[in-house]
């Protein structure tokens, strides 16, 4: 009996005791250059009680970043670490972003086209971190990275005009003015993976790496364990996906031929964080503003919980007052325009409207046509439950375990074989997901 219990308590102190972090999978042999690039934070310091997303806060992303820095930077590379855009949500949350990222150590902040509509409150809390606006060929704005026999220089595009084959002139004669001896130019260009892949013979010889704000299309053998491939060469520009997730990094490595100092490898990875503890200086940060948010919090709870009770129409900027990044990511989604689609195709009918308009689903009328269709309350169903929405009124670390937005069922409700049958999850999902 003795022995029994001996071996419970020596089971249970196991189980409950923490788990050590999985060990970085780092190549065994150091990089000269290691980028840590991060993105599509969206303004988020921590996720809600959602199972599995919990890698997603900051303070463990911060740990990730640090962790691999100080045992790259102990073998020998040389490490910076950026962000690479779509950071920002609300402008109450930036200073505490910024100064999470000061402590991380983030030397650049690139800004996306939606970061750059809070210039103003990003200039005055960067602390000395350089940021890299979208740039135009007059006038390009370069963050330089240098390595030990290596630099890249950073330059970011924001939205190119694809198209516009004047612009694209004008742009490559700059750009191959930075070109020098031991120098890569990299470029940052919001466009999805089908635009990088028609861009790339054209930045050929100029661009030695092109980062996109997409995933890449990879075979199976080009997966590993605990990091993905992140990285693909196409017409000798090397083409890499920033992060689409909040709790991966993209490391880029940049390898020197010690035999001949022109030669070099390139290679991009995702890493992710799952299993990291709390950065405790980071922590600190995200627990100072869900300390001052939380008045507001609550009253959100109260004006929601009204609409869930009475089973009423929620529209979107209802949500979009508080989620602006997700807000504006929607509108430049198809589903914002789904009901401005039936009025241009004149298919104004039931059978079309109960998929594309969710105020019809709910109400049986169209009050709105514009910025309207496929809504938050459409995947984000607990919204319409009391139970579940009162949980708006509590900090979303605190939370307990909701229900995930499951994609496989509710997009096909709609996404079918009979009104879609080319709907690919696997490639539209990226599109919406925020």
């Amino acid at each position: 009996m003795l022995a029994l219990l001996f071996v419970g308590i020596a089971l249970h102190l196991r189980r409950s005791s923490p788990s050590p972090p999985p060990r970085i999978e780092l190549p065994k042999e150091p990089p000269d250059l290691l980028l840590l690039i991060t993105a599509n934070r969206q303004g988020k310091l921590e996720v809600c009680g959602c199972p599995g997303k919990r890698a997603e806060d900051l303070a463990k992303v911060a740990t990730l970043i640090q962790d691999t820095a100080n045992e790259m930077q102990r073998r020998g590379a040389t490490v910076s670490i950026v962000e690479g855009g779509d950071f920002t949500g609300s402008d109450d949350v930036v200073p505490y972003l910024l100064k999470a990222y000061k402590v991380v150590g983030y030397q650049c902040v690139v800004l996306s086209p939606r970061d750059e509509k809070r210039l103003t409150v990003i200039q005055s809390n960067a602390d000395g971190v350089q940021l890299l606006p979208p740039t135009n060929p007059e006038n390009l704005q370069t963050f330089r990275i240098q390595g030990k026999t290596f630099s890249v220089v950073l330059v970011n595009l924001g939205q190119p005009p694809v198209k516009d084959e004047n612009y694209w002139q004008r742009l490559l004669q700059h750009l191959q003015a930075l070109k020098q001896p031991n120098t890569l130019l990299a470029v940052v260009a919001y466009i999805d993976r089908n635009t990088a892949m028609e861009l790339a013979p054209r930045l050929k010889g100029t661009v030695d790496i092109l980062l996109i704000d997409d995933a890449l299309p990879l075979t199976n053998s080009e997966f590993s364990p605990g990091m993905t491939k992140a990285s693909k060469e196409v017409s000798g520009v090397l083409l890499a996906a920033l992060p689409q997730s909040r709790a991966a990094v993209l490391s880029l490595m940049l390898w020197a031929n010690s035999e001949n100092r022109d030669s070099y490898r390139l290679e991009g990875q995702w890493m992710y964080a799952t299993g990291r503890n709390d950065n405790p200086q980071v922590k600190q940060i995200i627990d100072e503003y869900y300390a001052k948010r939380q008045e507001e919090l609550e009253r959100e709870m109260q004006e929601l919980m009204k609409i869930a009770t009475q089973k009423a129409y929620l529209p979107p900027e209802f949500c979009g007052e508080c989620h602006q990044a997700q807000y504006e990511q929607w509108l430049s989604t198809g589903h914002a325009r789904a009901i401005e689609v039936l009025v241009e195709q004149k298919r104004m009918d039931r059978s079309c409207l109960t998929c594309h308009s969710l105020e019809f689903r709910l109400r049986g009328v169209v009050t709105e046509r514009k910025k309207r269709g496929v809504e938050c309350v459409d995947c984000h169903e607990e919204l319409q439950d009391p139970a579940t929405a009162q949980m708006h009124g509590q900090r979303p670390g605190e939370r307990p375990s909701a229900r995930i937005v499951n994609a496989e069922i509710i997009c096909v409700r709609c996404h079918d074989k009979q009104n879609s049958p080319n709907f690919n999850l696997q490639t539209y999902l990226p599109k919406v997901a925020h």
